[in-house]
């Protein structure tokens, strides 16, 4: 039925009412969309939806809508109020103040804006206290480091005290209002030395950041152009510092953050058919012209000749950083059109030996996971298409050229890409001519040429359904380097090489590739080379790659994890890992803990599997329970959990999704869940529960806080903010989708945490718990419906929550019904939720009174054999009797007041409490004429 705006605002007043603020959101949002309205008619719907995000704790939202209110009704009281509050709580002060001080003018005799006015005037009062003092150290500053002396540490120290100023409240304005914008600019576009312009670069960088118009200033004053000069430098401190300043500018300039919610919330309308889409959607011209040539500048960097190695690392970073379209800037479709792709495709193939482009060590990694970003952010067939065919091109003009460095630099970049995305590199594998090119190479007599054949020949064998032709033929070659090489980064190479054949059958021992004993004899090999102290890190890390292949085999976890020399070195290359190397060691530590999903396989299907003579997968016998925990035992004992904090530090979502398995086994022992939290793990496994980690890296993240959170103390696991920055994972895990296990431990680590605090069972509301928590009540499995219900009795002390209860639904009948459980612990928590909610709530204690067979179900609680659940249903009658003269009728109506009469009698010191409260229900009793009092008893 189509509602009038009238209509709509009036239900959102009611929903608003009633504590349903996210309901009333949806009204007053519709009502905004409904054609022309009248200023004042719009303005008071903004008003109201302000209100409605204050109560949600979306203090953004809350100015922006308030705002808006009073664009259209200049210095409303309630808007400025409204707005006034939500500043403070952003810790906008100084506009929270002014917005006090206008509402005061305009209504001085304002009584709630008074005690506001009083906790902002001191603070202000200090702050232009210490605003002063800033003003004097600006000036210092500024004489020190913009005059042209020739004293470069007291000019740098200068300006490193700016970064400083600038990083203070009030600082970027002090600074601003002294000049110091235009003394900046002349400092940029004039200094030469690259310490000072990186000291310049990092003062800018502070200013820009949260703000549009300090970045708008650098990019009208300095310019792109001049930005990207100084990011091509050959020093890789300052290309990292520019790469930093453009990337606030880009927050800044595009309101980055709000950017994403007004593209998300309009891609959601749009596919709703909602007419109410987000009037400010569309950037300004400005900021698309400043997009556009950030833009076109990266991709500039990628082949120009004169960019400096870290330059191209640092516009590539950059690049990562900006291209996806639900965290970036949406830049996936640009690369397209560009010759992006192409770029990437000549790092990824650069040997430095050829001299052709100046690249570092990380820059391949850095090309492959760009192409990987981007190869997983495409939209369709179509823009795939369009990528293979980019990609396409390139090999077919490489390979086609007669120059032999082009056919090197060309399998080079195939093995970057058989790093990722690995479906493309898989693609011109399947050239003609390329693998036969690869073997050559391998068995040329220049190493250079032997080091890029086997690690191409190494990255392609990852998937041994797609190049067993390749396999076939290359196993000899690797052989051959392995024990005739004489240089160790290609023995090293083909070992691992070696290693992956060796591990196709992953951890079944009843399958071998290899002759018995193959695996651990190479694994001995790679130990050697890890444990070598005079060999590089490049070599300790390929002897890494070799042991997570060869660590599918339990003969080989046994005999890493049991020297202590090798697991040392293990834990060392782990520690403080390259980019190139985290994936493997994350790997490494899932096979040695055995952190890999298990199916568990039914007998009747193993005996089908015999009868069909199919081969049955076995497991290890070193693979059994006992191996497995004393092998997590010695490794956290040498240092692995502090290694994983270390391999979370990729943008890869596979390595982190690894960590997060890890971290999960570990949690499954009760006995280290202290060591976890003690090492940092749940700032760590918040992070993990973010947006870069594969969907099911963040559902085992989750439940391994939820792990935590049931056996912990949360006041000290999850100190300060952390505390309701768990709650929304945890609210992910009871979805229908998840296991039974991950329902149940998410469920009991909310009813801990709603244990805590009213603010904590207010996150979890305002994340939308309660329906999450409310259909897991209704579930046939007893242990997670028990669990459900327990964490409800916890939300029911909350007053919004309460409401939901005073509505129209069942929700008071269920609980009255499974009062009459035969599980005790059910009938405990839901006596409980009950006796909370009508002590707080009459309409409640009404409701109990429509249920079918209400009075039988109390009878039960006052004399089930349990003092506790005994003392629940007294509680409930004395709070029903108290109610009205009607209700207390009904209750004393059958034989409750014979119970009552007799539980109010008992002696015992353990029954104090059920005495005194049916002493007290009696006494309201015969207040309202009920009873009357035996004149014979005292």
């Amino acid at each position: 039925m189509t509602m009038s705006v009238t209509e709509l605002k009036e239900k959102g007043n009611e929903k608003f009412k009633a504590g349903e603020y996210e309901e009333a959101l949806v009204f007053y949002t519709q009502a905004l969309g409904l054609g022309d309205l009248k200023d004042s008619d719009k303005a008071v719907i903004y008003k109201n939806r302000s209100m409605c995000q204050l109560k949600l704790d979306k203090y953004e939202k809350a100015v922006a809508d308030a705002t808006e209110s009073l664009e259209l009704v200049p210095n409303d009281p309630k808007a400025l109020y409204r707005r006034c509050l939500a500043y403070e709580k952003l810790d906008r002060l100084e506009e929270a103040y002014k917005d006090a001080g206008m509402l005061l003018k305009v209504e001085p005799k304002n009584v709630a804006v008074k005690p506001v006015l009083a906790r902002l005037t001191p603070v202000i009062r200090e702050r232009v206290k210490i605003q002063n003092s800033t003003q004097e150290k600006v000036r210092q500053m500024f004489n020190l480091a913009f005059d042209g002396g020739k004293d470069k540490e007291k000019r740098l120290q200068a300006c490193n005290n700016l970064i400083v100023l600038a990083r203070e409240d009030g600082g970027p304005s002090v600074i601003m209002e002294h000049g110091g914008m235009g003394k900046l600019k002349e400092f940029m576009l004039s200094e030469k030395d690259p310490d000072l312009l990186q000291a310049g670069t990092r003062v800018l960088s502070c200013l820009t950041q949260t703000s549009k118009d300090r970045s708008q200033w650098v990019y009208e004053n300095l310019g792109v152009v001049r930005l990207g000069q100084l990011m091509a430098m050959p020093i890789e401190g300052l290309s990292t510092s520019v790469a930093h300043l453009i990337h606030n500018m880009l927050h800044s300039i595009t309101d980055w953050a709000d950017y994403q919610v007004k593209v998300e919330e309009f891609q959601e309308k749009k596919r709703n058919r909602d007419p109410a889409i987000h009037p400010k959607f569309k950037l300004e011209e400005y900021q698309h012209k400043f997009i556009d040539e950030v833009f076109h500048g990266l991709i500039k960097m990628l082949q120009h000749h004169k960019v400096s190695a870290c330059g191209r690392d640092a516009a590539m970073e950059l690049m990562i950083k900006t291209v996806p379209r639900k965290t970036g800037l949406q830049w996936t479709k640009k690369f397209l059109e560009s010759d992006a792709i192409e770029g990437l495709l000549v790092i990824a193939g650069t040997v430095i030996q050829h001299q052709s482009i100046p690249v570092t060590e990380q820059s391949r990694m850095h090309a492959s996971l760009l192409l990987n970003t981007i190869w997983e952010d495409l939209a369709g067939e179509k823009e795939a298409e369009k990528f293979k065919g980019k990609v396409s091109e390139f090999f077919t003009e490489m390979f086609a050229n007669e120059d032999l460095d082009s056919k090197v630099e060309a399998v080079r970049a195939i093995s970057m890409l058989l790093q990722g995305p690995f479906e493309i590199g898989n693609m011109i594998l399947g050239f003609e001519g390329v693998t036969q090119i690869m073997l050559a190479l391998a068995q040329s007599d220049r190493i250079m040429h032997q080091q890029i054949a086997v690690e191409a020949i190494v990255h392609s064998a990852s998937k041994k359904d797609r190049c067993t032709g390749l396999l076939a033929e290359a196993v000899p070659v690797l052989k051959k380097l392995y024990h005739d090489g004489g240089d160790d980064n290609i023995k090293v190479r083909a070992l691992v090489g070696m290693c992956k054949l060796g591990s196709f059958e992953g951890s079944d021992a009843s399958n071998r590739p290899m002759a018995d004993g193959s695996t651990v004899t190479l694994a001995k090999a790679c130990k050697k080379f890890l444990s070598n102290p005079d060999g590089n890190l490049q070599m300790k890390q390929w002897a890494t790659e070799g042991l997570a292949y060869l660590t599918l085999d339990a003969d080989v976890k046994e005999e890493l994890v049991n020297d202590p020399q090798a697991l040392d070195a293990v834990i060392q290359a782990s520690a403080n890992p390259s980019t190139s190397l985290m994936y493997a060691a994350a790997i490494l530590f899932v096979n040695l803990t055995n952190s890999t999903d298990k199916q568990e396989v039914a007998p009747e299907m193993v005996e089908l599997a015999k009868y069909a003579k199919q081969h049955i997968p076995e497991e290890h016998p070193k693979d059994k329970p006992e191996y497995v925990k004393e092998r997590i035992s010695r490794l956290i004992s040498a240092g692995m959990l502090n290694c994983l904090m270390a391999l979370t530090k990729t943008e890869s979502k596979n390595t982190r999704e690894q960590v997060s398995r890890v971290y999960l086994t570990v949690a499954t022992d009760e006995s280290y869940r202290g060591q976890i939290v003690q090492t940092g793990g749940v700032k760590l496994l918040l992070a993990l529960c973010q947006d870069n980690n594969t969907d099911l890296g963040k559902q085992v993240a989750a439940q391994t806080l939820a792990k935590l959170a049931i056996t912990q103390d949360p006041q000290i696991t999850f100190a300060g903010q952390k505390m309701y920055e768990v709650v929304r994972p945890l609210i992910t895990l009871l979805h229908v989708e998840r296991t039974g296990l991950q329902n149940f431990e998410a469920l009991l680590a909310l009813t801990n945490l709603s244990s805590i605090s009213d603010s904590v069972r207010q996150r979890i509301l305002a994340e939308k718990g309660i329906p999450s928590i409310e259909q897991y009540m209704y579930e046939d499995h007893e242990l997670i419906q028990r669990a459900a219900i327990e964490c409800m009795c916890n939300m029911v002390q909350n007053e919004k929550v309460i409401k939901t209860f005073e509505g129209e639904n069942d929700r008071v009948k269920f609980f009255m019904l499974i009062c009459g459980d035969e599980d005790e612990k059910i009938v405990r928590a839901a006596s409980g939720a009950l006796a909370v909610l009508t002590s707080e709530s009459d309409i409640v204690c009404k409701k109990i009174v429509e249920v079918n067979k209400w009075d039988e179900i109390l009878l039960a609680l006052l004399v089930n054999e349990l003092p506790d659940i005994q003392h629940r249903g007294c509680y409930i009658v004395r709070n029903m009797v108290h109610v009205s003269k009607e209700i207390a009728e009904k209750v004393f109506a059958g034989q409750v007041m014979e119970v009552m009469m007799a539980l109010s009698i008992l002696t015992e010191p353990a029954q104090q409490k059920v005495r005194e409260l049916s002493k007290d229900a009696l006494h309201v009793a015969e207040e309202h004429g009920i009873i009357k009092k035996n004149p014979n008893q005292s």
